[in-house]
């Protein structure tokens, strides 16, 4: 169905461009039309050419008055023309009679095109019957009235016929542009928005990002991003399934949407991650602050209420990270925007999830600090300044019974990196896998040290969450303890007391796993965490 609205527009551009070119045609063939009728005396035919010619230069002129009213005066003059010359001239006067119905179905549509044909085919029956207009039918001289419905019966016939064509023509035209532009839009949304919630996609959203910095840069008037992240949103898909999943992001979205309200442009930038960019907070840095964090308060808050799907009840949790834009003459990449909010988005989820931070340089710093340590620790296991070190375990009489390995990072150039910096930089970024792997099959080798010594001691080796994951951790330790022969006996593993919560069932299962191959599993700090 193509939207009336469109095929208006489209009517009203083509009688503008129409009527120009109309004027210019008419006075070309007015004028020398007017002066042979002057010649011949035919005052009537010159009268009306002129008055057909000021009538079209009115209409093109007197452009704020309504289409409808002015494409009526249009269709008059070219009735007055066409009739005119059929009383002037005859039965060659039905080329221009055929006009108006032509123009009415593309200016108006085909009801007023065939009320149109209609009125001329009534034109020439009443001037034919009453002799004004010479229209009689070789046979049919003496009969006006038979030639006349003779005359009438063929122009209706031909002239529903072209009308009737126009019609067809402009509607299947009407329909081919509607749906270009529909596969336009859709293409455009596909490229815009995100297929799931509707709401603008990455790409938009650098786009309007860019606006925003350059609104800022511009007029002095501050901007905000939003980064909002749901907690534990993999918790649903894993539980429910990526279903249920996808209704809470959908929920989340209008929710987060109206909260922020129309002016604010709302983006999902992938999987539980949307954006919200604020524009226009006003100069002052400290009050856009306050507008920005207390609108970040309304999201969260918002989107932590109950959400109803398939007719049981969830809560979504978030951490959600404020960047404000840089001032007036101080731009900032847009990139940069996009990753202080995400920056202080995670500062949110360290400090326990379903809060809100804002953006400081020192975070910005935190995360380079990182991120250089991460990479300075993978190449540190390949270039040995990792090593262990023994800390003895005694009994009562202060005789060693066992050893407990720590792992310690001396850099190249001397200084040292404390466990609590590397550690977590190690969880984190997932080489804490094949550092633990590193750890096992050094400590096989430093128990043969200490068998060789004459002190085949049992060694604790602390093993992360991650890496007892691990689908194949079983199938490695067991490689391990074969390529260097120690006694399963000997090694201890120390894991944390938050496996034992977390899938307790497969953590069981793999427990019984390792003891069958001879190893001890410890808690390691029992009584810091979920057992006090």
């Amino acid at each position: 169905m193509v939207p009336t609205d469109d095929i208006a527009q489209w009517r009203e551009r083509v009688f503008s461009t129409l009527l120009p070119i109309v004027l210019v045609l008419g006075i070309g063939a007015a004028l020398p039309s007017i002066a042979v009728a002057l010649r011949q005396g035919l005052w009537q035919i010159a009268l009306m050419d002129t008055l057909a010619l000021v009538w079209i230069f009115a209409i093109w002129r007197l452009d704020h008055l309504p289409h409808t009213f002015r494409v009526l005066n249009f269709l008059a003059v070219l009735f007055m023309v066409a009739i005119g010359l059929m009383l002037a001239v005859g039965p060659v006067s039905l080329n221009y009679l055929m006009a108006p119905p032509i123009m009415a179905v593309i200016l108006l549509g085909n009801r007023p095109g065939m009320l149109t044909l209609a009125l001329g085919a009534l034109c020439i029956v009443a001037f034919g019957v009453n002799g004004y207009a010479k229209l009689y039918v070789p046979g049919l001289e003496t009969d006006a009235l038979l030639s006349s419905l003779v005359v009438a019966i063929n122009f209706s016939c031909v002239g529903a016929l072209v009308t009737f064509a126009a019609g067809f023509l402009l509607k299947g035209l009407a329909s081919s542009v509607q749906e270009a532009r529909t596969a336009a839009e859709a293409v455009n949304r596909l490229a815009f928005y995100d297929v799931l919630t509707g709401l603008p996609n990455r790409r938009l959203l650098m786009d309007r990002l860019a606006g925003l910095a350059e609104g800022a840069r511009r007029n002095g008037s501050l901007g905000a991003v939003l980064y909002v992240d749901l907690d534990n949103f993999k918790n649903v898909n894993d539980a429910r399934g990526h279903a249920v999943g996808d209704q809470l992001l959908c929920q989340a979205a209008e929710r987060l949407a109206a909260t922020a309200g129309a002016q604010a442009c709302v983006a999902r930038l992938g999987g539980d991650e949307f954006v919200v960019l604020l524009d226009d907070l006003g100069p002052d840095a400290g009050a856009a602050t306050a507008r920005a964090l207390a609108l970040a308060e309304e999201i969260r808050g918002a989107l932590c209420e109950k959400m109803i799907i398939e007719g049981q009840r969830y809560y979504a949790t978030t951490s959600i990270g404020v960047a404000l834009t840089a001032a007036a003459g101080s731009p900032a990449p847009l990139h940069d925007l996009l990753r202080e909010a995400d920056t202080a988005m995670y500062h949110a989820k360290a400090r326990g999830r379903n809060g809100v931070a804002l953006f400081e340089a020192g975070m910005l710093r935190d995360a380079e600090r990182r991120l250089t340590l991460e990479r300075d620790l993978g190449l540190a296991l390949d270039h040995g300044e990792l090593s262990l070190h023994l800390q003895l375990q005694v009994d009562g009489a202060r005789r060693p019974i066992g050893a407990e390995l720590l792992t310690r990072w001396r850099r190249k150039d001397g200084s040292s990196v404390p466990p609590d910096q590397f550690i977590p930089v190690a969880e984190s970024s997932g080489l804490i896998v094949p550092l633990g792997e590193w750890v096992l099959r050094e400590a096989c080798l430093a128990w043969h040290v200490l068998a060789r010594a004459g002190h085949p001691l049992p060694l604790s080796v602390n093993v992360s969450p991650m890496q007892f994951r691990q689908p194949d951790f079983v199938a490695r330790v067991e490689s391990i303890l074969q390529e260097t022969g120690v006694p399963p006996g000997q090694l201890v593993f120390e894991i944390t007391e938050g496996l034992l919560v977390d899938r307790r069932d497969r953590t069981i299962e793999r427990m019984h796993e390792l003891a069958a191959l001879g190893i001890r599993v410890s808690v390691d700090d029992f009584g810091t965490g979920y057992s006090s």
